[in-house]
């Protein structure tokens, strides 16, 4: 199958990574952060909900809307893995602010370190599904590493076993390189490509990881630019071409010391990066 190259109009960005420390954001980041990367270039935001709330959901729409920008993700769903009761969990609060702000993909994940069943879990994520629907909202599916959701074989299974119209799956390039048993083209291929949702440009670093806590507290500070790594980019999209996916793309380069060097030269080389992955 052929498929148009994905044009750098498409890349976007995960704001919160403009920021060397996150959780440590105060309102006016919000504000200033959007403005500086919407003039390095980019056009789609994902957000992360505490970052959404802190600026409330209206300004962070109508200041996108000035800016000539869009949410194109929100992040956070997490409970889903417990079932129906805890796909309802906080399942109202994030959707009723994706669909406020505009977003059409709701990211969900799972920090547990291990599933209590497979069934469940798709039970728990076809009822966070069935919730996203009444907002024209996709749920995206993030598998990682060292979690319960380790691989895309695990992730998959759980969609298709949930059998939501609206659900797929979040592909960040930095998990798909550290999965069980390496990167799956096999299976990825054969993946309808409408159910690969979101996607997550970043990269590896080289030396390996030797427990959770060190692969959940390196990749979310010393992710290198896609290229700078270890990970075969240009393979991972042209196998999202060949399946016809249409993702939202929000660049994840959790990179601590880049941020450190100040959010305009962060979203300026973020922006440069993806002129050579997308034409």
């Amino acid at each position: 199958m052929t498929t148009p190259a994905y044009t750098v109009d498409r890349a976007g960005l995960c704001l919160s990574t403009l920021h060397p420390d996150p959780h440590r954001h105060v309102r006016d980041d919000v504000e200033r952060l959007i403005r500086i990367a919407g003039k390095a270039g980019f056009r789609s935001l994902a957000f992360q909900p505490n970052w959404v709330a802190s600026y409330g959901t209206i300004e962070t729409r109508r200041l996108l809307q000035d800016e000539g920008m869009f949410a194109s993700a929100l992040e956070g769903g997490m409970n889903w893995g417990e079932g129906p009761e805890g796909g309802t969990a906080d399942a109202d609060r994030l959707l009723d602010a994706a669909s406020a702000i505009g977003a059409r993909v709701l990211h969900a994940a799972n920090m547990a370190p291990q599933l209590n069943s497979l069934s469940q879990a798709a039970d728990g994520f076809a009822t966070l599904c069935e919730r996203a629907r009444a907002h024209d909202i996709q749920v995206s599916l993030e598998f990682m590493p060292w979690y319960a959701v380790p691989d895309l074989k695990t992730a998959w299974r759980i969609v298709q076993k949930a059998g939501a119209d609206n659900g797929g799956i979040c592909l960040d390039f930095g998990h798909w390189h550290n999965q069980p048993g390496g990167p799956d083209f096999d299976l990825l291929r054969t993946i309808p490509g409408d159910r690969i949702s979101y996607v997550q440009p970043t990269d590896a670093p080289s030396a390996e990881f030797t427990s959770a806590t060190d692969y959940f507290a390196r990749n979310i500070t010393q992710r290198p630019l896609p290229g700078e790594g270890n990970i075969d980019v240009p393979a991972i999209f042209a196998a999202l071409a060949d399946i016809g996916a249409e993702p939202c793309f929000a660049y994840q380069v959790c990179n601590v010391a880049l941020a450190s060097e100040g959010a305009e030269s962060m979203a300026a080389k973020l922006h440069a990066n993806a002129e050579q992955f997308f034409v």
